[in-house]
């Protein structure tokens, strides 16, 4: 039965574990974010905690295990003891495979308790940045194999299936974590999105009584900083707010964009970066036809006319012919975010692909955005994977091709690719349902052309040059 009290990631997983289709959950996404934990009164707290308040409440015993801490009893210390394993009360392990193998013992333990009809022990295990403990990596040592299988076991074995026993393995990338697992067809895939703008208001309303200062503009009017901040974690929002209320500076709405830009960039660690502009397409020289058709669209947005609305542009021409400045003035003409990604490849396996999950979690919580990629034919990848990169631009293309071509970012993300070489684009990529409209630009024709370019980059600058008869 559905709770309007919970998240949708964690109704979804509460349905698949109650109808017995799973029994162990990768949970990834914004796993590090703040949580409002639904009680009485509601408030903020870890995935942890939300876990064991919310999910696992009424399991027996609650255990965890991280590499910094080893294994720990979140709940049901009493209950664990009487292991016979503990009976001697020797030190639990730290490192990964002795955790994991005491960790498989405990539960086989309990399964077979089951089966004897001695006890019905309901256990929960909450496996804390399981892409430390099971990273991706290029190869598979013993150690790591059988530390995966002994994981892969815990949703496969149906001893352990058959009893009362839910696992979940939190990473925040899916693809930080070795594809054994993150691919386990018997493992359910749990997405935790960044906060909506509906989830933001119920969190800065709880957050409102320890910040009086700082909110002191927007009481009763928390639902419009919750709008204007969407894309932010909460946790990023509420270190602003005790920033804020420390310093005793009142938050003004002329500080909600600024904000939100510096919250967000600072979130993804310089692998984003959004485009501010104070110019508009009124500001580009020539181009009417271009600039027609981009303020149709940008209407046809506007009024949430999205059916005719493309998904992405590509503007390809020569050096020097203003592609990026174009997409300044577009910037600043759509009242959108434009969102420019930036250098998102990394060194180490599978970085590069986790780097990708985090920014397509921001633009889905951004809401509207253009999304602009500059030399986009070294940025999206080849489908065919070099020999010298693991295949890394391999997984870039297809990641990057399902995420334009996916129906439910119409009307939400256009796509917009600069290239002075689209030949170098993989076709896929330039296909209508990916990138609808191709925009040439192309240096000036005639004499007469490239006269009024100067002309108008002179006046620009303060420099205006009147039109004798010598210029007639």
């Amino acid at each position: 039965m559905a709770n309007p009290n919970l998240p949708a990631w964690a109704q979804e997983l509460v349905d698949l574990y109650e109808s017995n289709a799973a029994s162990q959950f990768i949970i990834h996404g914004n796993v590090n974010d703040r949580l409002v934990i639904p009680g009485s009164p509601n408030r903020l707290g870890s995935l942890n905690e939300f876990l064991l308040n919310v999910l696992l409440p009424r399991f027996d015993v609650v255990l965890s295990y991280d590499l910094g801490n080893g294994i720990r009893v979140e709940k049901g210390g009493p209950i664990f003891s009487n292991w016979p394993f503990m009976k001697d009360a020797p030190p639990l392990p730290k490192t990964p495979r002795p955790a994991i193998e005491t960790l498989t013992h405990y539960f086989r333990y309990c399964a077979n308790l089951r089966r004897l009809n001695a006890s019905n022990i309901q256990v929960g295990c909450i496996l804390k940045g399981a892409d430390l403990v099971a990273r991706a990596q290029g190869g598979l040592d013993y150690d790591l194999g059988s530390l995966i299988t002994l994981i892969r076991d815990w949703a496969n074995d149906q001893l352990l299936t058959g009893h009362a026993l839910a696992t979940f393995l939190v990473s925040e990338n899916l693809n930080d974590l070795h594809p054994m697992l993150a691919n386990n067809p018997r493992a359910a895939k749990v997405k935790i999105p960044l906060p909506a703008p509906a989830e933001l208001h119920e969190a800065t309303e709880l957050m409102a009584p320890s910040f009086p200062t700082a909110l002191s503009e927007f009481i009763g009017k928390l639902d419009s900083v919750a709008s204007q901040l969407a894309g932010a974690t909460l946790g990023a929002v509420e270190s602003m707010l005790k920033s804020r209320e420390h310093r005793k500076q009142k938050l003004v709405t002329a500080d909600l964009v600024k904000l939100k830009k510096q919250l967000v960039e600072n979130d993804c660690n310089g692998l984003i970066e959004f485009l501010e502009s104070t110019r508009t397409l009124d500001d580009l020289y020539g181009q009417e036809t271009v600039k027609r058709w981009l303020r149709q669209d940008i209407s046809l947005w506007s009024s949430n006319d999205v059916g005719a609305l493309p998904k992405g542009y590509l503007i390809c021409g020569p050096v020097g012919t203003g592609k990026t400045f174009l997409i300044e003035c577009l910037a600043g003409e759509a009242g959108v975010p434009v969102v420019k990604l930036k250098n998102f490849r990394d060194k180490w396996v599978g970085s590069t692909e986790g780097n990708l999950e985090k920014i397509f979690r921001l633009l889905q919580a951004l809401g509207r955005c253009y999304v602009f990629v500059d030399e986009a034919d070294q940025a999206l990848g080849r489908r065919t994977a070099g020999s010298n990169d693991s295949g890394v631009s391999g997984r870039i293309y297809s990641m990057i091709a399902e995420e334009m071509g996916s129906s439910t970012n119409r009307g939400k993300i256009i796509w917009v690719l600069a290239s002075s070489r689209p030949d170098l684009i993989e076709v896929d990529l330039k296909r209508p349902g990916r990138v609808d409209v191709k925009i040439p630009l192309l240096p000036t024709t005639s004499t007469r052309e490239s006269f009024e370019l100067l002309r108008n980059l002179c006046k620009s600058r303060g420099m205006p040059i009147e039109i004798g008869r010598a210029h007639v």
